[in-house]
């Protein structure tokens, strides 16, 4: 099950490393250690989760967000 912090990243975009571009979270595959990122012309490449959010290769590039549960 994925952490309730991460939950929110889906469809928001993130920075990559090496990458000209943001890309979009599309999915986090917990069972596999996966999260999907979707560039420009259909590309969706698969990092390792968490470790590519902990190790800085991945950053989120969202605005602070309000609680999702009231």
């Amino acid at each position: 099950m994925l952490k309730k912090e991460d939950k929110y990243l889906i469809g928001e975009k993130i920075k990559v490393v090496n990458e000209k571009e943001p890309g979009v979270v599309t999915r986090i595959d917990e069972a596999r250690g996966l999260i999907y990122v979707l560039f420009k012309r259909f590309r969706e490449e698969a990092y390792p989760y968490p470790e590519a959010i902990d190790q800085g290769i991945l950053t989120p590039l969202v605005q602070r967000k309000w609680p999702l549960f009231f």
